[in-house]
């Protein structure tokens, strides 16, 4: 997502919820806490590598690497494979750790070439300040720094919310920017692009705006947001620039307006910039927001929870809110059965005990399942059995009585059953 410097006047419409909304890093908590949610979302890139490239292994860091996750994006996009030795080679750039990793590598222009091009204005070619660019790029970093010991001051829920998401961040020569005040982009997701900045709080609203981006995509890959529907949905126009937004975008710039809102209250306005959305984000999260709960039929179960949750109103706990008919839960599932995982099924378990699920195809087909069905599925690649076997061992792992162990473990092999992740035999 890209923020320009814009003068328009801001959405009034004082009398919304969003006004007040609860805490979003709680909300976002109750989805999954930050450090769960990262280690989903490696799992995702683990198992897309092992799609494209069986027995390859890849550290936490490298997969965090935007740039590698953009390659991976790519390749699970149906633009080429994986190459785990080049994605190496990209990764070995030079950073500066400043409590966040800044680019310093004096060839980061070339490296960061994908993210660059995509936030560039017509006829710019932004470019990094990096190490080869002495004090000037010194102070940049300076500011960076301050800017992030500032945003954990003001508000270390949040900091900690999102910069966990923050993999990287680069710092634009101003003469470069085209106007671009901060970027990032759901193509190479992981890192923020800014303008060289004048004070602190120019890179702490950055890091909120942008790593509100950055948490909503993590979530979108890794839970029940939106789906291919999205992109033939009404598109939104906002009041202030009148741009025209899709689904996926407008849910976006809801979602970050109304973390900038939320700082705003915690910040300190005399420290505010001239080009500063602070002022304007409650506004502007209560115009969009009030035409995402008109459109909220869009939207998929953890996306509508997530809105109404954030805009004040009654929302039952997260846990569970995805559902699946009950009459798929019973497809195939006899009590004599045997049930075995086909060859052509890949998955990696995150520590949460969900499980994402992968096959190959023309383009690969990935599933994400609860930690019951990826118990199950764990249990069926690793000892294929008889349901009885299956019922013993879920009633002591999951300590539950019998009746209640043969609900859910029936559950979780229909899903999987119904999805062609398991094979049913007598």
């Amino acid at each position: 997502m890209v923020k320009r410097r814009l003068h328009a006047a801001g959405y009034v419409n004082t009398g919304s919820s969003m006004l007040s909304s609860p805490s979003a890093p709680a909300l976002h908590a109750r989805l999954a806490p930050a450090d769960v949610l990262v280690d989903e979302r490696r799992a995702l890139y683990r198992l897309a590598v092992e799609l494209f490239a069986p027995g390859t292994e890849m550290s936490d860091n490298l997969l965090d690497h935007p740039i590698v996750r953009y390659e991976i994006g790519r390749a699970l996009a149906g633009h080429g494979g994986v190459d785990p030795e080049a994605l190496r080679e990209v990764a070995a750039m030079g950073v500066r750790d400043v409590g966040i990793a800044v680019a310093s590598d004096p060839a980061a222009a070339e490296q960061l070439e994908a993210p660059l091009r995509i936030i560039a204005p017509p006829g710019q070619a932004p470019r990094p300040l990096t190490e080869a660019d002495g004090e000037r790029f010194e102070t940049a970093v300076r500011i960076v720094a301050d800017g992030v010991d500032l945003f954990r001051r003001l508000a270390p829920a949040m900091a900690g919310d999102l910069l966990a998401h923050v993999s990287m961040l680069a710092v634009l020569r101003a003469e470069t920017s085209g106007g671009v005040v901060s970027a990032s982009s759901r193509y190479v997701p992981g890192i923020v692009l800014i303008d060289e900045p004048v004070g602190p709080m120019e890179v702490a609203e950055a890091l909120v705006h942008e790593g509100a981006h950055e948490k909503f995509f993590d979530l979108a890959i890794t839970r029940e947001f939106l789906d291919t529907h999205a992109e033939d949905a009404e598109y939104f126009e906002n009041s202030w620039s009148h741009a025209r937004w899709p689904l996926e975008q407008t849910f976006a710039a809801w979602h970050a307006y109304t973390c900038l809102g939320q700082f705003f209250l915690l910040s300190e306005p005399a420290q505010l910039g001239p080009h500063s959305l602070l002022p304007k984000a409650r506004e502007r999260a209560a115009e969009i927001g009030d035409w995402l709960l008109a459109h909220e039929h869009d939207l998929l179960p953890d996306a509508r929870w997530l809105l109404r949750a954030l805009a004040g109103q009654v929302a039952e706990a997260a846990d569970g809110v995805s559902t699946v008919d009950a009459s798929l839960l019973a497809a195939g599932i006899r009590e004599d059965g045997n049930f075995r995982v086909p060859p052509d099924v890949t998955y990696r378990l995150a520590k949460s005990g969900r499980a994402v699920v992968g096959r190959m195809e023309e383009r690969p087909e990935i599933f994400w399942l609860d930690s019951d069905a990826g118990w199950v599925l764990n249990e069926c690649r690793q000892a294929p059995g008889p349901f009885g076997l299956l019922l013993g061992n879920a009633t002591e792992q999951w300590r539950v009585d019998l009746p209640e162990a043969r609900r859910r473990l029936a559950a979780a092999l229909g899903s999987l059953h119904v999805f062609s992740i398991i094979e049913a035999s007598e």
